[in-house]
């Protein structure tokens, strides 16, 4: 009898191991299509940064889509610009989540327009977004535009730079990206 307990906790442990495995291998998988066309890589950064209240970004994700030396030229407020370094950018993030209480509220950036262009290597890619918290859900949000500088390097894309501004009556998008 003890044998037979020992057995099956042992199959069962086994299970757990190889079930465990299967899912993480089948998350790197998934994660490993986000990385192979510029396109799928800027629609993986949109939606990784995007969050249900209650919960946050797995910000050793969002490194993944950068260069270690990606370069990002932000508007931080509605007056001010600031350039910063994958983790300026990453600590930034977190301290607005926290200020803003983001993590009760959640978080989206959806993306309204993209214009992609590639040539062999490199890629630019424009990207129209309206930024909101999900909670209230009438909140009607700030459209703003994305500039991102793309490279393809040991078998997949990765971001090089990101700059941004925010749409106003004063700096309305250019007449190709309305």
């Amino acid at each position: 009898m003890k044998s037979l307990s020992v057995f099956c906790f042992f199959c069962l442990f086994l299970l757990l191991v190889v079930s465990a495995s299967t899912v993480a291998s089948d998350k790197n998988a998934a994660d490993d299509d986000v990385f192979v066309n510029p396109e799928s890589l800027v629609r993986g950064l949109y939606a990784a940064v995007t969050f249900d209240p209650g919960t946050t970004p797995d910000w050793d994700y969002v490194r993944k889509f950068f260069i270690p030396e990606a370069v990002f030229a932000m508007r931080k407020t509605r007056t001010s610009m600031a350039v910063m370094n994958v983790e300026e950018f990453v600590g930034w993030f977190e301290a607005d989540v926290e200020k803003y209480n983001m993590k009760e509220r959640g978080f989206e950036e959806i993306i309204q327009k993209m214009k992609t262009t590639v040539f062999g290597h490199t890629a630019h890619c424009f990207v129209v977004y309206k930024v909101r918290f999900k909670t209230p859900a009438d909140l009607p949000g700030q459209l703003g535009m994305d500039s991102f500088g793309l490279m393809k390097k040991d078998g997949r894309w990765w971001i090089v730079s990101v700059t941004n501004d925010i749409v106003t009556p004063q700096n309305p998008l250019p007449e190709e990206l309305r």
